[in-house]
């Protein structure tokens, strides 16, 4: 048994109004494929060149920011998008699951459509009167599959789905975000359905935003970007490498955004200070000062008091969006400070002198 894609390239044609003037040079963005020019009009390449071979047993994981690619290839691997250049080949039919009200009849009972949903699928009358028992067990829905899908909500609806689906299945299945769905009971019971789907060597690629789920139910992983494949191997690999890569754009976004912010310098005349009559043995009055930081436009502000040493330590941190005050309690001869927490660049100081 086996699954592969050979240099599989699938382009998008562009459709614009009369009013939608588009420059045809190609050019790329953060999201989405390469948009290039083909025989003077617009295309995106929502796959480029992308190769992979599995075989029995395989559980391959596609990870991905929005419009990377993952759906347009799951799409591809089940017939529904036909290559541009390249090819994709298996020796079974491919089952998907991307849509859970694609094929049902919201008027029909949920026996009814166990039905119609065998018959799509190519098994006998016979065939499905035997599945019937245990897509009932696995759906859980009790008498609710005597009544019409229309009254079902979501989560009921995607129970009796995947119970179909996975009943009915070829020996190839693929699944678009959707494993996570469901209470957490239904998710244990659909992790215990794959993994018995996989055991039985068939093939399964699944795309998701859940990397946890992931690295439980998959042995390999794709990760594409803008169509194209960045990485494939094993999950645990992969899945480092591209969750090191989202941490460092976090931070750099962060670290840019906190370079443009406007700084809000408050000067000690704006802080609100009272007089602590706390005494600690001999030690000498102490005070404590705290900035109105309500309308600071910064996301994280650290607190930080300072000795005569001049070394810094972290008291509190807060929001500058809604906290009022922050600030602590000084002994004399020493230093409070607000710094951005994201840069620890300085926002205000003040030393308190006996």
């Amino acid at each position: 048994m086996h699954l592969e894609a050979d240099r599989l390239t699938i382009d998008f044609p562009v459709r614009k109004g009369p009013r939608d003037p588009f420059d045809f040079e190609s050019r790329s963005s953060e999201t989405g494929g390469d948009i290039h020019d083909i025989g003077g009009k617009p295309y995106v390449r929502a796959l480029d060149d992308v190769s992979f071979s599995l075989g029995a047993g395989d559980r391959l994981g596609l990870v991905g920011h929005n419009g990377s690619g993952k759906s347009t290839l799951l799409r591809a691997l089940c017939g529904i998008y036909h290559p541009s250049h390249g090819s994709v080949r298996s020796d079974h039919d491919v089952s998907g699951i991307f849509n859970i009200h694609l094929g049902f009849r919201p008027e029909a009972s949920g026996y009814r459509n166990i039905l119609l949903k065998g018959l799509i699928a190519g098994k006998t009358h016979a065939q499905i009167a035997a599945a019937v028992p245990g897509i009932a067990e696995f759906a859980g829905l009790g008498a609710y599959l005597h009544m019409p899908m229309h009254t079902y909500s979501q989560g009921m609806a995607m129970r009796l789905a995947f119970a179909i689906t996975t009943a009915f299945a070829n020996h190839i299945l693929v699944m678009d975000e959707w494993i996570g769905a469901g209470d957490v009971n239904f998710q244990d019971k659909v992790v215990d359905r794959m993994n018995s789907f996989f055991e039985s060597a068939d093939i399964c690629v699944i795309a998701s935003h859940n990397n946890r789920l992931l690295r439980r139910i998959t042995n390999r992983c794709m990760w594409l970007d803008a169509g194209r494949v960045r990485a494939f191997g094993p999950t645990a690999e992969v899945l480092d490498a591209y969750e090191a890569e989202a941490m460092s754009m976090k931070l750099e976004s962060a670290r840019q955004a906190a370079a443009l912010r406007p700084r809000l310098e408050i000067p000690p005349e704006h802080a609100a200070m009272w007089l602590s009559s706390a005494r600690q043995g001999n030690e000498m009055e102490g005070v404590v000062v705290a900035w109105d930081v309500a309308d600071y436009n910064v996301a994280s502000i650290r607190v930080v008091v300072a000795g005569n040493d001049g070394n810094e330590q972290m008291v509190c941190t807060g929001s500058g969006r809604g906290t009022k005050f922050l600030g602590a309690w000084l002994r004399p001869g020493m230093t409070l400070a607000l710094r951005d927490n994201v840069d620890g660049a300085l926002l205000a100081k003040l030393t308190y002198a006996a």
